[in-house]
């Protein structure tokens, strides 16, 4: 009986920490402006996360990062040309004015994941952006905004939203307030829960670093 009751207690713990584990996995979205649609996938697996750029017109992968989140180190590898270069994290993004920050209790599914919906506004910038958050181990995602520091108005609200670690946008939509038209629309198309190779964090060992 002793042993039985070990066995389940195991079989319990195991399926616990299997649930509790970040994702991994990849995720394809794109970026939607009125002039242009451009396409991207991150791959996940522990601290690194890799970030392809596909070409709206190539349809090719022509460009990617590769982010390690524990040494907050970045990494451009440019595939026309078989370059690397060492990327330095750009100086913390400033917002004017005040956000306001709403959780409005609407939920949808999108891609498979249930998706609750935030509205951060802000009217010195007269910009509204808002989100759809998915919670599923995502904890990959607000590290790496952290380490991109990327001054887009999507990157830079999505942080004024309290209590959101481990969450991940599944869909934004940023509005201009004066003339009430959509500016930005990011979507995620596709997502993949699987064990991703270790090679695809590697600098492919016939590209050359870039000397400045």
């Amino acid at each position: 009986m002793k042993k039985l009751f070990l066995s389940g207690l195991f079989a319990c713990a195991g399926i616990f920490f299997a649930s509790a584990q970040s994702f991994e996995g990849t995720i394809a979205f794109k970026k939607q402006t009125p002039t242009d649609t451009v396409s991207y996938i991150y791959y996940v697996k522990g601290d690194n996360v890799r970030l392809d750029e596909i070409g709206s017109k190539s349809k090719k992968v022509e460009g990617s990062f590769l982010i390690n989140l524990k040494t907050k180190s970045m990494i451009s590898l440019s595939h026309e040309r078989k370059l690397y270069i060492e990327q330095a994290s750009g100086s913390t993004p400033v917002m004017n004015g005040k956000a306001d920050v709403k959780k409005t209790g609407n939920v949808k599914t999108i891609q498979g994941e249930k998706c609750n919906e935030y509205v951060v506004n802000n009217a010195d910038e007269k910009i509204q952006i808002t989100y759809w958050l998915a919670s599923g181990k995502f904890d990959f995602f607000f590290k790496l905004l952290k380490v991109l520091n990327r001054k887009d108005k999507s990157s830079v609200y999505i942080q004024q939203i309290p209590d959101v670690d481990g969450m991940f946008p599944f869909l934004s939509s940023q509005m201009n307030l004066d003339t009430n038209k959509e500016e930005v629309k990011l979507e995620v198309t596709k997502i993949e829960k699987k064990t991703i190779d270790a090679k695809m964090f590697d600098i492919p060992k016939d590209y050359t670093k870039f000397q400045k």
